[in-house]
C-alpha cells in the first residue's frame, strides 16, 4: 500500500525550521521583508551614524534571514534561524527597532517547528528579550521600548507554539484518514472474500455433487436422468461464474448492483440442496415475511453457507430447517448430523462461520449466529428482529 507514507512525506517538506518556505508565495514575501527590513535598516543606520558592528550583525541577520528562504538542508536552516534570533536581537535598539521584524520571524518558525523541542521557541522568545533588554540599557533608551520589543517577541513565541499545534493536529487528521481508508479497504477486501467463498462453496461444491450424479447415471444407463443432471449442472456453473464475476468486479466499482439470480429467501435453497441429491426437511416461513430486505440478505447467505457445509462434511445425512418466530425476533436454525466417521459437519476451513459472523456483526443490532456441536448433531442458529406491524 502506497498510501501510507503520504503524510510523513508532507510533514518532511513542510514542517522543518524554515515552516512553509516552500511555497513560492512564502518565499517571495520573505524576500520582500528582506528588501524592506534593509532599505530601512541601512537608512536608520547612516541617518544615526551607528557604529561599525551594528552594521555588521544587521548584515549578519539580513544574510542569515535570506540563508534560511534559499537553503536545503535542515542544520543550515536551522543555523539560520537562530542567527537571526541572536544577531538580530542585538541590533534591534541601534536601528530604531527596524530590525525587530527579524528575531520575530525567527521566534516564530521556531516555535513552530516539530523538529525543535517545544521549549525551544520560548528559550529563542527570552533570548531576544535578553539582548534587545542589554542594548537598551547600554543606549539608555526608554523602558517602554522594551517592554514593547519584548512583548512582540513573547507574542511571537504564542503564535509559533499555535502553528505548531495545528500542524500536529493536521497530522493527526490525515493519519486518521489514512487509517480510515485502510480500514474500509481491508473491509471491502474482507466482503468480496465472503463472496468469493460462498461461490466456491456453494456453487463448485454443488456443481462436483452434480457431475458425480451424471457419472453414476450414465454407469446405470440412465442417459435421460444424466442429460437433465448435466444441464442443471452447467446453469449451476453459469450462476457461479457470474457471481465470481460480480465478486471480482466489487473490488474495482462500489456501485455494483446486486446480481438479479442472488436468492432473496429460503427456497431457492431448499430446492438446490434438494436438487444436488440432498435430503431437507423444513419448517416453517421459507419467504421470511417476517424479516426485512437487509436481515433477510444476511440470513439467507448463512443458511446458504450452512447447507454447503452440510453437503460438504456429512453428505447424504437429514437436514432440517427451521424458521419460528419467537416474539419480537426471528429463529433460523440448521441442523445435521455430525458425519459418523467422525467429520465436524460444520465449517472445515474457518472462513464460513467468519464469515457468517461478520455478516451479522455488520448489522449492528441484536442480531446474532452461533454454530457448533451440539450432542451428535451440528446446529447452526440465526436470530434476527422482526418486522413490527
Amino acid at each position: 500500500m502506497t498510501a501510507g507514507p503520504g503524510p510523513t512525506r508532507t510533514a518532511a517538506r513542510t514542517d522543518p525550521v524554515r515552516g512553509r518556505s516552500g511555497s513560492a508565495l512564502t518565499r517571495v514575501l520573505n524576500l520582500s521583508g528582506i528588501v524592506v527590513v534593509g532599505y530601512w535598516f541601512v537608512r536608520a543606520v547612516l541617518e544615526d551614524g551607528a557604529p561599525a558592528w551594528v552594521l555588521i550583525l544587521g548584515t549578519v541577520a539580513l544574510a542569515a534571514w535570506l540563508l534560511r528562504v534559499v537553503a536545503r538542508t535542515e542544520r543550515v536552516l536551522l543555523v539560520a534561524t537562530w542567527g537571526m534570533v541572536v544577531a538580530g536581537s542585538a541590533v534591534v535598539v541601534p536601528s530604531r527597532t527596524v530590525m525587530i521584524a527579524i528575531p520575530l520571524v525567527a521566534v516564530v518558525v521556531i516555535g513552530a517547528s516539530r523538529l525543535q523541542p517545544v521549549w525551544a521557541g520560548p528559550v529563542a522568545a527570552v533570548v531576544a528579550v535578553v539582548l534587545v533588554a542589554g542594548t537598551a540599557v547600554v543606549a539608555g533608551v526608554s523602558v517602554s521600548v522594551v517592554l514593547g520589543t519584548g512583548a512582540g517577541v513573547l507574542l511571537a513565541a504564542v503564535v509559533g507554539f499555535s502553528r505548531r499545534q495545528l500542524r500536529i493536529a493536521e497530522e493527526r487528521t490525515r493519519q486518521a484518514e489514512v487509517e480510515q481508508q485502510r480500514a474500509q479497504l481491508l473491509a471491502d477486501r474482507a466482503r468480496t472474500a465472503r463472496d468469493v467463498h460462498d461461490v466456491l462453496a456453494h456453487s463448485l461444491g454443488g456443481l462436483v455433487l452434480q457431475l458425480d450424479a451424471v457419472e453414476a447415471l450414465l454407469e446405470a444407463g440412465r442417459v435421460d436422468e444424466a442429460t437433465r443432471r448435466a444441464g442443471a449442472a452447467r446453469a449451476l456453473a453459469a450462476s457461479g461464474l457470474a457471481e465470481a464475476r460480480r465478486a471480482v468486479h466489487a473490488l474495482r466499482d462500489d456501485t455494483v448492483p446486486p446480481a438479479s439470480e442472488h436468492p432473496t429467501d429460503l427456497s431457492a435453497l431448499v430446492a438446490a440442496h434438494r436438487s444436488f441429491g440432498g435430503t431437507l426437511t423444513t419448517h416453517g416461513d421459507q419467504a421470511l415475511t417476517a424479516v426485512d430486505a437487509a436481515h433477510r440478505n444476511v440470513v439467507v447467505a448463512a443458511v446458504r453457507e450452512a447447507l454447503s457445509n452440510a453437503r460438504r462434511h456429512a453428505p447424504g445425512r437429514p437436514v432440517v430447517l427451521s424458521v419460528d418466530r419467537d416474539g419480537s425476533a426471528v429463529r433460523v436454525t440448521v441442523t445435521n448430523p455430525l458425519h459418523p466417521a467422525g467429520g465436524a459437519g460444520g465449517p472445515g476451513d474457518g472462513h464460513g462461520l467468519a464469515g457468517m459472523r461478520e455478516r451479522f456483526a455488520e448489522l449492528g443490532d441484536d442480531s446474532a449466529v452461533e454454530a457448533g456441536a451440539a450432542g451428535p448433531e451440528f446446529v447452526v442458529t440465526m436470530r434476527v428482529p422482526a418486522v413490527t406491524a
